[in-house]
């Protein structure tokens, strides 16, 4: 009987006990989340930062502001869960703002393009037109490609001659070279042209070397109507009368002295 009294005792200091618990909890809990919700108001930024009022507990801001007790710990760098009136606490943090998205460009339309071209007198002979190299007019430049177009442009003095609304490809450039030049470069250059694009090239000329002169060969001496050569002709005949000459002396001299020996004494 005594063992049932002492343990009926026991059940009602334990259940009175709980009642005086679930009461302060009752009691604090309210009050806590009523003077949490005026403090806590979000910063420009966009972080929370709660100042701990009396009965402020750390379950309590978790409920509060939709976290977790560790959540908060973890962003306070808190070892334990006593909180101190005053305190602030760093319920969320800044929150960084998206960036806006960047506008999409509008696309480009296609538009044809253009080839221009030109002469000028490359001085220097790098192929390069510089300031102080004049320009050439009137040198022929055929424009041709592989689907069949095909168009001559004439130099012009100051600036390139162009052709307009071509569509894209490659394009072969041909020069003819004018009286007096020679190109400095390739005659003949191959350019690919896109879309929207104007595409120059121009073609460097110095002036053609001139063509040395042909030193003239000595006239042949005359010759006769028989084709003969006059001048060997004389000197064998005046060989020939030479020679005569001293067989005749020679003759005239054995005979006189031939003569000479036949007279008697």
């Amino acid at each position: 009987m005594r063992r049932t009294a002492g343990w009926l005792l026991a059940a009602w200091i334990g259940l009175a006990l709980m009642g005086l618990t679930v009461a302060g909890l009752a009691g604090s809990g309210p009050r806590a989340l009523a003077q949490a919700a005026v403090t806590a108001t979000p910063r420009p930024d966009g972080s929370i930062v709660h100042t701990v009022q009396e009965g402020d507990t750390l379950f309590g801001l978790a409920l509060l502001y939709g976290t977790t007790v560790d959540e908060i710990r973890a962003l306070n760098g808190l070892d334990s869960d006593l909180l101190i009136v005053g305190q602030e606490l760093l319920i969320r943090p800044p929150q960084t703002a998206p960036a806006a998205p960047s506008p999409t460009p509008a696309p480009v339309a296609r538009q044809p393009g253009a080839l221009c071209t030109g002469a000028f007198e490359d001085r220097n002979g790098n192929d390069q037109r510089e300031e102080g190299e004049p320009w050439i007019a009137g040198v022929r430049i055929a424009l041709v490609n592989g689907r069949g177009f095909q168009q001559t442009l004439i130099s012009q003095a100051g600036q390139p001659a162009c052709v307009r609304d071509l569509e894209p490809g490659y394009y072969l450039l041909a020069l003819d070279d004018p009286a007096g030049y020679q190109a400095s470069g390739s005659p003949r250059r191959e350019v690919w042209l896109p879309w929207n694009a104007e595409v120059t090239l121009l073609f460097g000329l110095r002036p053609a070397a001139a063509s040395p002169v042909p030193t003239p060969s000595p006239a042949p001496a005359a010759a006769s109507a028989s084709g003969l050569d006059l001048t060997r002709l004389g000197e064998a005949l005046l060989l020939a009368a030479g020679f005569l000459a001293l067989l005749l002396v020679g003759g005239a001299v054995g005979y006189w002295v031939g003569q000479r020996r036949a007279r008697p004494r």
